[in-house]
């Protein structure tokens, strides 16, 4: 490839990954918005409609960690462009469904494309760009997937009241189209025809996520938490299984040996911790102000926008930042700042002031950009080119669990906390979760302590 070329991949290929990223991100927070409307539309049971988030999550779960053998067997453009084709075709199949149960495989369907297109789209990055540029083409990828949770609500709202709701998965399939033009030009083709793929060990793996993932979503939606449990420990179990059988196999999908690798082992771990605060930041703060000041889902979404706004405004600053202090200075330092931004949310009751809340929301925002784009960066800086697909493989499916996890036990302990304070005010449940999520968010800051402070 020409330099020309070269320079031309470069600018667009992070643009394709990160519309695929924000398109579904996008798709997944709209459609959580309007599960009361689709309820009353399909006349079903709002338990039985929740399935349309958690089938899609199940999806997810089973695919992502398939993703990185078959990017080294086809290639990251084979494989990208056939999950845009099933993640388009899926919204195609849910906007025309006519009962909830061909809603829900239709969803199924798009969860598969889903699951695919994230990991690969970071991953044909990690191929194309040197290690010194690495953390802006990221930055590109990770800041449309952050403001996706965050203007999704308003999407849904806005679709649901003025439009038909199947508008909400049609506009999918305009930017799929799109997509697979512009990655049949841009992604990378680098491929190895002899890689073995461990079939049995991809069942018990897979599986093993699903079923945790699973659990995650029961116990956020249930105080029975028995069957919920018995699940999560099987998966625990499979888990175990897998990595025990990965010892011994010749083909790995994640071989052991990559948690050899000191800066993969630690930012995986943190991105693990981390993100059970991140995670919770777009389900909590909706909620909060809904219950708190009583905003319909379209007003809550608008409000939220300085999440959006500092997210997009912290870009710039990542690079800069790391090249001063050091991936392990930096991280140690925004890790608090981000969990003093949750911890700050105690501030907000049924009376406080507009100006409060944005400055807070646009404080988490700056700091929670920053982190995910460091977090990403430094879990895969160090990979051999032979060791990035299934790295970058493991670090989507620890996201997409760490990120379920976290709405899970912040909807425990906001449930928790209401049981035991019974007649506490509705600000003080939310304050105690809050407060919650800061002290497991710090502990993040100390597992990245461990890090060599490398620098750009």
């Amino acid at each position: 490839m020409n330099a020309v070329n070269q320079d031309k991949q470069k600018t667009l290929l992070p643009i394709v990954a990160a519309i695929a990223f924000f398109m579904a991100s996008l798709d997944t927070t709209s459609v959580n918005t309007i599960i009361p409307y689709l309820s009353t539309i399909f006349h079903s049971p709002l338990a039985t409609t929740k399935n349309i988030i958690i089938f899609y999550m199940i999806a997810n779960s089973l695919f992502i960690p398939l993703t990185g053998v078959l990017c080294q067997k086809y290639s990251c453009r084979t494989i990208f462009c056939i999950a845009l084709f099933i993640f388009t075709l899926g919204s195609l199949l849910c906007g025309i469904s006519n009962t909830m149960n061909e809603l829900l495989a239709a969803r199924i369907i798009q969860g598969m494309g889903g699951a695919l297109m994230l990991p690969v789209g970071r991953l044909a990055v990690i191929q194309t760009f040197p290690k010194d540029q690495l953390i802006k083409a990221l930055s590109m990828v990770t800041i449309p997937g952050l403001m996706g949770p965050l203007i999704g609500p308003i999407v849904g709202g806005i679709i649901a009241s003025y439009l038909n709701w199947s508008v909400i998965f049609f506009i999918n399939i305009p930017f799929g189209i799109a997509g697979i033009y512009f990655a049949l030009k841009h992604f990378p083709t680098q491929n190895d025809k002899n890689v073995r793929i461990d079939i049995w060990g991809y069942f018990i793996f897979a599986a093993g996520i699903a079923l945790v993932t699973y659990a995650l979503s029961l116990y956020s939606e249930t105080t029975a938490y028995t069957l919920p449990t018995i699940i999560f420990c099987v998966g625990l179990v499979l888990l175990g299984a897998y990595w025990i059988r990965s010892l011994y196999h010749d083909y790995p999908l994640f071989s052991p040996k990559l948690f050899k690798i000191k800066s993969f082992s630690i930012g995986i771990l943190g991105n693990l911790v981390a993100r059970l605060g991140c995670g919770a930041v777009p389900f909590m703060i909706p909620l909060m102000l809904q219950r708190l000041l009583g905003l319909s889902p379209v007003a809550c979404g608008v409000a939220m926008l300085p999440l959006a706004i500092s997210a997009m405004v912290a870009k710039p600053f990542v690079s800069k930042a790391i090249k001063l202090m050091g991936y392990r200075n930096f991280l140690f330092i925004n890790t608090l700042a981000l969990s003093a931004s949750y911890v700050s949310y105690c501030l907000i009751n049924e009376h406080s002031g507009w100006v409060l809340i944005s400055v807070l929301m646009f404080i988490t925002g700056f700091v929670n950009s920053m982190q995910f784009t460091a977090m990403n960066t430094v879990t895969v800086l160090d990979l051999s080119p032979k060791r990035q697909p299934a790295g970058s493989c493991l670090l989507s499916t620890v996201m997409q669990v760490s990120m379920a996890s976290g709405v899970a036990i912040s909807a425990i302990l906001l449930t928790l906390d209401e049981t035991v304070h019974l007649h506490a005010l509705p600000a003080t449940h939310f304050h105690f979760t809050w407060l919650y999520l800061g002290i497991i968010t710090v502990i993040s800051a100390f597992i990245f302590v461990l890090l060599p402070n490398k620098r750009i």
